[in-house]
């Protein structure tokens, strides 16, 4: 008996928490990848130092609404860290969904046990810059030759009919003259008279 096992893998990611009547909710982000938002305004990437998401201005963001957050002068993606006896105290400007083509920002300000460091970027692979031309790809080979003699083309002169007939004219050209015609005629008249001397010599010799 047979037993089927099925085995899920679940990929690391890092999950918005966008509001639902944002148009990019339930943004997920692959761990080591980049994902663009925002009408092309924002990016945020995941990784590779933690599975938190991080969002700052896209570096192609040409036409974009204010991405600074309200009674700061920190931007998405910025933060402020202050050292103190409790901890550190940092305060970061967050991206918070697109909504209606603008882009919210949250100012949020926490305690954490220590300062964070320099935000880690997953690197950035440069796409190929060369194709690799496939042999099934290449245009065919010239046709060789299989040793056969080859038939030369046929001429695409026309025959010429000036022998057909004596004292007529070719086919499509002028007519002859009226000399012509006549000794045409006179060929012919002497033509029956030829053959009764003929018979006529023939018959008197077959009686001898």
């Amino acid at each position: 008996m047979a037993i089927l096992v099925i085995c899920c893998v679940a990929l690391a990611a890092c999950a918005s928490n966008f509001p639902r009547y944002a148009s990019d909710f339930s943004l997920i982000v692959p761990n080591g990848s980049y994902a663009i938002t925002a009408s092309h305004c924002v990016q945020c990437s995941c990784g590779p130092g933690n599975l938190k998401l991080y969002c700052m201005p896209a570096s192609l963001a040409v036409s974009c609404s204010s991405m600074q957050c309200k009674n700061s002068n920190l931007m998405v993606g910025n933060y402020t860290a202050q050292q103190s006896s409790a901890g550190c105290n940092v305060t970061s400007c967050n991206y918070g969904g697109f909504v209606n083509g603008s882009i919210v920002t949250t100012l949020s300000t926490s305690l954490q046990p220590r300062c964070p460091g320099a935000q880690q970027f997953p690197p950035l692979i440069a796409p190929p810059t060369s194709v690799i031309r496939d042999s099934m790809f290449a245009p065919s080979p010239a046709p060789q030759s299989d040793g056969l003699r080859t038939l030369a083309p046929r001429s695409s002169l026309v025959p010429s009919t000036t022998g057909s007939l004596p004292g007529l004219a070719p086919v499509g050209g002028p007519l002859g003259s009226a000399s012509d015609a006549c000794s045409l005629v006179n060929s012919l008249a002497t033509f029956p008279i030829a053959s009764l001397l003929f018979f006529f010599f023939k018959f008197v010799f077959a009686i001898l």
